[in-house]
């Protein structure tokens, strides 16, 4: 395999192309990159296999560069040097990411993933959603991208009443009374919402709080929701559901 890495820090340039030549030697560097626009012409040319690319590069963003690649990418590793929005948004849309200094063991699970993959692995909706969700954060749309069986649903983040948790799947509750089954735990819906007016107020249910009808008090009390659906409300979660109810 064959490898691109994009980053706008020297010292991090050094350290994962040093890591990758003593721990995986069989990867190919074939060039490294420090803006967007040499990165875009260096993947141009040489059609890489695995891109490393940074989120933070000078004044753009690894994002930029994705838009202006298209569709025929690489298989995708984003790093970064810090927990963000957009690393949550990159772990809703099921994506590849390292967290620097990047932990070797966390650096072979992930190419162990790309060996297991082909090329294509990584479909245009995984970016779509990113892009998506990003955008929307960023312009406070109110929307978000759902990864759905047949594509992406978009949602406006205000037609959610409540999350609920089953299992590894998160069931999506709308006014309209339609229910969306996402392949997403409740916790990365949790990360994705938190800023939107939603709050955990139970380990299964993640809620709009401006849909909430009536809060019945009790040691952590419940909730009824619009559509008169009851929620427990737990008890170290009772303050920050007060909190977002005052704030309404």
């Amino acid at each position: 395999m064959t490898t691109v890495i994009v980053d706008d820090e020297q010292h991090c340039l050094d350290a994962l192309s040093g890591l990758l030549e003593r721990k995986h030697p069989d990867l190919e560097i074939l060039g490294m990159a420090s803006s967007v626009s040499e990165g875009l012409d260096m993947i141009r040319a040489h059609r890489p296999d695995v891109l490393f690319l940074d989120i933070e590069i000078g004044d753009r963003t690894g994002f930029d560069l994705l838009q202006s690649l298209g569709p025929d990418r690489p298989h995708v590793i984003f790093t970064t040097a810090h927990e963000s929005y957009a690393v949550k948004a990159i772990r809703f849309s099921a994506l590849d990411y390292l967290l620097k200094p990047i932990d070797p063991d966390e650096l072979e699970d992930a190419l162990k993933k790309v060996i297991k993959a082909t090329r294509g692995t990584q479909n245009a909706d995984q970016f779509l959603s990113l892009l998506q969700n990003l955008s929307g954060a960023k312009e406070r749309a109110g929307k978000i991208a759902l990864p759905v069986a047949d594509g992406l649903e978009m949602v406006n983040t205000e037609d959610i009443m409540y999350c609920e948790s089953d299992s590894n799947y998160t069931v999506v509750h709308r006014r309209d009374q339609k229910r969306l089954v996402i392949s997403r735990t409740l916790k990365e819906f949790e990360d994705m919402l938190a800023e939107q007016g939603f709050v955990r107020v139970h380990h299964s249910y993640l809620i709009n709080v401006k849909h909430v009808q009536k809060y019945i008090r009790g040691e952590g009390g419940e909730v009824i929701m619009n559509d008169g659906t009851n929620v427990a409300v737990s008890r170290r979660k009772k303050q920050e559901l007060m909190d977002s109810l005052e704030r309404m």
